[in-house]
Order: C-alpha cells, then structure tokens, then sequence
C-alpha cells in the first residue's frame, strides 16, 4: 500500500513506563521514521524515554502515582506547551491514545483547531476500576466516562476482534467507526533464536529445570494474585519439584515464595527480556482486562505455548482451534491446575504448541499493523 505523507500527531500519557501500549507506539514511531513519514509523539513524564527525534516529552506540571497502577504516574502537563507544539506540527490528523490528562488536553487543541481526532482503546479502564473497585456504581462511570471522552472521535481502533463489542455497547460508539487494527508486535525482538539457557545462572534458577513465566504488572486486574495461587495448589501436588514460576514485572518478597519455586526478576528490557521469554517453557497470563495482550504475542513468539483467560483480547490471539495454547475460564480454576499440568509434565506437547503459536504470530508483523493504521488516518485527513 502507498502511504502518503500527512502529518499525525499522537497524544498519549504511557509511553516510557513496562506496558504494551508504551511498546507499541515506540515500535510504530520507529517504523514511520524509517519510512520517511511525519509521524509525531507528545507525552508527558519525568521517566528516562527511547531517544527518538520524532518523539517530543514535556515535563509535567504535576505528578502523581496512579490510583492501583504505582507503576504508572498520574501527570497533568502543562496546556499551553502541547498547544505550543501541536500549532508547530500543524497536523492533519491528531490520534489520541490514552484518556488521560495529556489525551483529554490533545482532544480539547484538537477540536478548538477542527482538526479530525482518532484513537484506539488500548486499555479497559472501566473493566480496571471494576476489578479494583467491584461496585456497580465503579463500571457505570467509567463507562458514561469513556462515552463521553469518545463521543466525537472520527473513528475508534480496538486492538482484538473481543473488544469490538465492548466498544459498541459499552462506550456506545458507532459501529461503522470501530476498526480492529491487526495484531503486531516488532518479531525481530522476540523469537526462538534468542535461547540462551545460561541466562538462568544469574538468577540462581537451574537450566534444566522447566520453567513457567509471568510478564506484566503484580496486581489485581492482571489476577496475578490468583496465579500465584494456581502455582502453589499445583506445585504443592506435583512429584517434580524442579519445576519454577518466573514472574517479570514488579518486585515479590522471593521469602515468601521460595518453598513454591517462585521467582521474581523485576522489570526487564531489551535483550535480556528477549532471552527470558525464549529460555522459559510456558506462558501464563490470567488477566481478563487487557484488550489484546501484547505479552502474550511476544511469548508465542519466542515459542512458548500459552494458557489465558477466555475473556479480553489474549485469547484472540491463540487460534481458534486452540492449538497454540489454551484459553480458561478463570473462576475454573481446576481447569487451570489440569492444564498447567499437562503443559508442565510433557515436553512434547510444550514443543508442538510453542512451535504453532511461533507459526501464528510470524503473521502479525508491527508492519502489517502501522500500514491499517495509517491507512485510517490517511482517509479521515482527507488526502488518501
């Protein structure tokens, strides 16, 4: 497809912190600035950024940790300087991509400019004020919230077919406007070639033994504190006790984890993160709020089979015949055990299914993914 050269601005309030919706706009800014394309990021931090000339961050005005989210910081930047650089860009289309203080700011300079406003909804944050909060009440406004912050975009990307529905009923957004943009991640960072089983010398976990992970953030709506459950339940039972659960992310007290084999690595990046999904056996990821689950499509493709929740974006991901892992009910949480067993105790059916999520995900080039999106801009700008 012949991309045009228009100019895109992207607003976005997450993009230096451990989240897929971080990596993803850093992949794509990458990607348009090898393609010569002027595409542009304003977001607001204190947090160390990927050095990227088409990347502009502004300090903010005022910062907070995020209520249930510490990882992630609650800013409000400063109005006139993204006013400042949104008349210097001069955009044709403006994309908002979080709804937070830096989005809810770039749709206001965008709508006084009448310039056409995009988005995806990267994150369920009714599902997550819900999980947090489980009072009726919690989801109603985060619902009429996000109606009402949506209401006037020109079109809405979803990142899995799952969330099509969500948008539609829940955000009451107008189906002819909602895109499922195609699932894509950068495969050159993860993939098999990565092996590398000395890795596991550093962190005092043996090489032979097999080796569950986890990837992402120790809180609720991730129902991490269910998948610790899961693992001692199923380490306790089982006669192989050179067997470890790997969690990346955060931090645990490994004192009081260290008689179930559960280890906790921190936060990792780059290479070393590529080595540890592509050293590991398989893949657990219970979340039931993220709406595709960019974890999940970098462990398949390190060639891990995966087992996730049958609600959200993951299980989207893993063929419909299920063949590349397994998607459960969380509150089935025998089925889990069952199935964690099974993938734990037999190797070759580790391999086979590890093999064909590496297959599935070699599709879902980032590329594939940048093209649909600027398609979508270059339509809504008027120049395609």
């Amino acid at each position: 497809m012949k991309m045009k050269n228009i100019k895109v601005l992207l607003f976005t309030d997450t993009l230096c912190d451990v989240n897929g919706v971080s990596r993803f706009i850093q992949d794509i800014s990458k990607l348009a600035r090898q393609k010569g394309l002027s595409f542009y990021v304003v977001s607001s931090t204190v947090k160390i950024c990927p050095d990227l000339p088409n990347v502009r961050i502004i300090k903010p005005s005022f910062r907070t940790r995020m209520p249930f989210y510490p990882d992630l910081d609650l800013v409000v930047p400063s109005y006139r300087r993204l006013k400042s650089i949104t008349e210097e860009i001069d955009p044709d289309v403006v994309h908002i991509s979080t709804p937070g203080f830096v989005g809810l700011m770039g749709r206001r300079i965008a709508r006084k400019r009448s310039i056409p406003v995009l988005g995806t909804y990267h994150t369920d944050f009714p599902a997550f004020a819900y999980k947090n909060m489980p009072f009726r009440i919690v989801k109603y406004i985060g619902n009429r919230a996000m109606q009402w912050f949506y209401r006037d975009f020109k079109a809405l990307f979803v990142r899995s077919e799952a969330y099509q529905k969500i948008v539609r009923e829940d955000v009451r957004f107008d189906p002819a406007k909602i895109h499922t943009l195609k699932a894509g991640i950068d495969t050159r960072k993860f993939h098999t070639g990565y092996r590398d089983m000395g890795i596991w010398q550093a962190y005092g976990i043996p090489e032979r033994s097999v080796k569950a992970l986890y990837v992402g953030r120790f809180t609720k709506e991730k129902n991490f504190p269910l998948l610790l459950e899961l693992w001692k339940a199923y380490y306790t039972q089982s006669k192989n006790k050179n067997i470890y659960l790997i969690t990346v992310g955060g931090d645990l007290d490994d004192s009081l984890f260290e008689r179930y084999h559960i280890r906790s690595l921190g936060i990792k990046r780059g290479e070393e993160l590529s080595k540890i999904y592509a050293g590991s056996d398989l893949f657990l990821f219970p979340s039931t709020t993220d709406t595709l689950g960019q974890v999940v499509m970098e462990a398949m493709s390190s060639g891990l089979p995966v087992i996730v929740s049958d609600r959200g974006g993951p299980q989207t991901l893993i063929g419909r015949d299920h063949r590349a892992g397994y998607a459960i009910d969380v509150n089935d949480t025998s089925q889990w055990r069952e199935k964690i067993r099974a993938l734990m105790e037999d190797e070759a059916h580790r391999a086979e299914m590890g093999a064909k999520g590496s297959r599935l995900i070699a599709r879902m080039d980032i590329e594939k993914s940048f093209e649909a999106f600027w398609k979508e801009h270059m339509q809504q700008s008027g120049r395609s």
